[in-house]
């Protein structure tokens, strides 16, 4: 089956995710106070005293996992013990994996909201961003590529 046009554009997506990841992930882990990223300011409404476990967080779940993904539907990779999570599915991994990554983004902006509210034009970028990684996972043309 050829590729679809649509999963070149879910591909853009999830690279465009992972380069602000790894940014953010980056400028955090190489200044925790936040004042790089211009953010210090709300360090005092997280139950958290620096930014490193964000920019961890950012750094592998928003900027390693979007490229790995992207990849991997890519080259539809092939991994016997990823495929377990497949055959409940019957889906590829790496599109379920792009599912669950959409959500995690998604979760982690309404968390977000509600602990620092929505401030900056990067964070209406990212949920329109994590929104689109959803629903064109879940686009016809590429649930179909992707069934098993």
């Amino acid at each position: 089956m050829k590729k679809p046009f649509t999963l070149y554009v879910l591909i853009f997506l999830l690279v465009f995710l992972a380069l602000g990841g790894i940014y953010g992930g980056l400028s955090m882990l190489f200044d925790p106070s936040g004042n790089s990223l211009q953010v210090a300011e709300i360090l005092p409404l997280l139950p958290i005293s620096d930014f490193i476990l964000p920019g961890i967080f950012l750094l592998l779940v928003m900027g390693f996992a979007p490229l790995f993904l992207a990849y991997a539907l890519l080259v539809r990779l092939d991994w016997a013990w990823a495929n377990m999570l497949s055959r409940r599915s019957h889906h590829h991994w790496a599109w379920l994996g792009t599912i669950g990554l959409g959500a995690i983004l998604v979760l982690w902006l309404v968390v977000e909201g509600f602990m620092i509210g929505f401030h900056w034009p990067i964070q209406y970028i990212t949920a329109v961003n994590g929104l689109l990684i959803l629903i064109f996972a879940l686009v016809p043309s590429i649930r179909a590529y992707y069934s098993e």
